[in-house]
């Protein structure tokens, strides 16, 4: 079987220091290795199926290079020209260099820093369905001929090329992920916190400002959207949005 042009590509991604909590999605790929360069941080090791992620494409401010077989230079992503040679760093596993902790809530504090690490679990709950992740061309069919009232108690917001988000009821008949909301946070349905009463302390901790919606994953990764971005769906504004995106 012939190979990929793909399979020689290795990818790193860049971002400031000021960026590092957004590393947080990525942290349990064991295949990265992190750099430190002054107040920037390397990530390498990424195959071209990670670096077309969600995951990737959610990190705001971030520089994408790759480099193809055993070159020592680094070419930036669409780019047939190199930048600059692969830095000299000491590279560190992911998950050792950037570990994703928070405080726990200890309301008797003795001294002690314990941690506990974010995460999911099934829950047998049931909780109402209130938003959507679905992909834009499914999107696009349904939205072509639904009727206007059935939009109107909708919003929505592009997330990348292949994804939008919708907020809102009731939900539309197209095949996606559904969500129940948790005042800032989306969480996916049937999941919930292991540690539910921490959902505001960690709040504080990503949503400092209360901007923003923080839609999780069920592996404990999330991405954001900033609330304004957000639009009434209809067919008008799924046109406009659209080409603006492109």
């Amino acid at each position: 079987m012939a190979k990929n042009a793909t399979d020689n590509l290795t990818f790193f991604v860049l971002v400031n220091a000021d960026e590092k909590e957004c590393l947080g999605g990525i942290r349990d790929w064991l295949n990265l290795s992190v750099g430190f360069e002054g107040n920037d941080i390397w990530v390498k090791g990424f195959d071209y199926a990670q670096i077309n992620s969600l995951e990737i494409k959610s990190i705001p401010f971030k520089s994408i290079f790759y480099t193809n077989g055993d070159s020592r230079k680094l070419f930036p992503q669409g780019s047939l020209l190199p930048q600059r040679a692969i830095p000299a760093l000491l590279w560190t596993p992911m998950e050792r260099a950037l570990p994703v902790t928070l405080p726990s809530l200890n309301h008797n504090y003795f001294g002690i820093k314990d941690k506990a690490a974010i995460s999911l679990e099934r829950s047998e709950t049931e909780r109402e369905a209130v938003a959507m992740y679905v992909y834009m061309d499914e999107l696009w069919n349904y939205i072509e001929t639904a009727p206007a009232i059935r939009l109107q108690a909708l919003q929505w917001v592009i997330v990348d090329h292949d994804h939008a988000f919708i907020i809102g009821k009731p939900l539309l008949p197209v095949h996606g992920e559904v969500y129940w909301r948790q005042n800032d946070f989306f969480i996916p349905a049937g999941y919930d916190f292991d540690l539910p009463g921490t959902t505001d302390f960690i709040n504080t901790k990503i949503n400092i400002d209360g901007s923003k919606w923080i839609v999780w994953n069920a592996d404990g990764s999330y991405f954001t959207i900033d609330k304004e971005m957000l639009s009434l769906l209809s067919l008008s504004s799924f046109r406009l949005s659209l080409n603006s995106f492109k």
